[in-house]
């Protein structure tokens, strides 16, 4: 992480996404904004930020972020097929952000899951994308930096 005033406190995405990438299936797209319809592929998963606050006296060492996780799915890929498919592949990646806080996993030397509290769980919604599914839930992660 690169920053020209100081801050230490790496972006939920940056330990996130990479934790996903690792540990899912190759055929999985895991990003925070929607690729290019021309380039877009399912099954995938996005992930941003929707809130959260920092610890007020520590804002540089906790950060308590809320994500919002969503899962893609269409009819075409083996691993994550449909709508049972697309719960399964939110399920995972829930699964690993899980055991990345259990196991304390560093990401990159930047930072690292410390807690984890799932505050909407996996929720069916309409697609906006034609001929596939979407799964999404509310996910409150506390982040830390690596330690100097």
């Amino acid at each position: 992480m690169v920053t020209t005033v100081g801050r230490k406190m790496p972006r939920v995405q940056s330990v996130v996404i990479p934790l996903l990438r690792d540990a899912l299936p190759g055929g999985v797209d895991v990003g925070s904004w929607f690729s290019d319809v021309s380039r877009r592929q399912m099954p995938f998963l996005n992930v941003r930020r929707l809130g959260g606050l920092p610890e007020q006296s520590r804002p540089d060492l906790l950060d308590f972020a809320v994500i919002e996780l969503t899962a893609y799915a269409d009819a075409r890929d083996d691993n994550y097929q449909g709508l049972t498919g697309c719960e399964d592949l939110y399920l995972d990646a829930k699964y690993v952000l899980f055991k990345a806080v259990r196991n304390q996993i560093v990401v990159n030397d930047i930072g690292y899951l410390h807690s984890y509290f799932e505050t909407l769980g996996p929720t069916q919604l309409d697609s906006p994308f034609e001929d596939s599914w979407r799964v999404q839930g509310l996910i409150q992660l506390g982040l830390r930096p690596v330690r100097n």
